[in-house]
């Protein structure tokens, strides 16, 4: 048997990873321009240090490779989606998908609303293609997510770490995974 539950982004995510994606450009942009300006637009103006024409172009360049690499990496370590066999729970990511043998899962459950909220993060992303990494919140402790919203999300308790994740149907993802582990 083999199940698989996306992860769909909500509303807010989409929005505030849209503002991510433009504050990431925008630097690269200004510098651009005005790299632009001092060395074409000189004569027009007062003409620019010998340094800025010098390392501008490279910072430029630099800066933009260096946020294309931020983006990319953060879009490949999102979750896309949760797979469901006999054998384990895989969150599915572009980079490192990450295994979770069925053995090891001790609980599942529904998580109330609000948990992501008000969640020390750790280490990971919170509001750039999704909110995942480590995170620590009074009451709960420790616990990594794998989430695209942060609504209707699922608890997932093993040995070692407790997992919270967003499946697109978590009653079904929920029903079938307690299936699973009561085989």
């Amino acid at each position: 048997m083999q199940k698989y539950y996306k992860a769909e982004m909500d509303r807010l995510l989409s929005i505030t990873t849209r503002l991510a994606s433009f504050f990431f450009i925008l630097p690269p942009a200004v510098l651009a321009v005005i790299w632009y300006k001092t060395k074409y637009a000189a004569p027009l103006c007062r003409p620019a240090p010998p340094f800025i024409d010098q390392f501008l172009g490279a910072g430029i360049v630099l800066f933009a490779v260096l946020m294309a690499i931020t983006a990319y990496v953060t879009k490949a370590m999102a979750p896309r989606g949760y797979s469901l066999n006999d054998i384990e729970l895989v969150i599915d990511r572009e980079m490192k998908p990450i295994t979770i043998p069925l053995a090891e899962i001790l609980e599942v459950r529904p998580v109330e609303d609000g948990l992501l909220r008000g969640s020390l993060r750790l280490m990971g992303t919170s509001g750039y293609y999704g909110y995942y990494g480590l995170f620590w919140k009074k009451g709960v402790g420790r616990y990594r997510a794998y989430a695209t919203r942060l609504k209707g999300l699922v608890y997932v308790k093993t040995e070692k770490t407790l997992f919270v994740l967003s499946p697109e149907n978590p009653e079904d993802f929920i029903s079938t995974l307690g299936g699973l582990l009561r085989r």
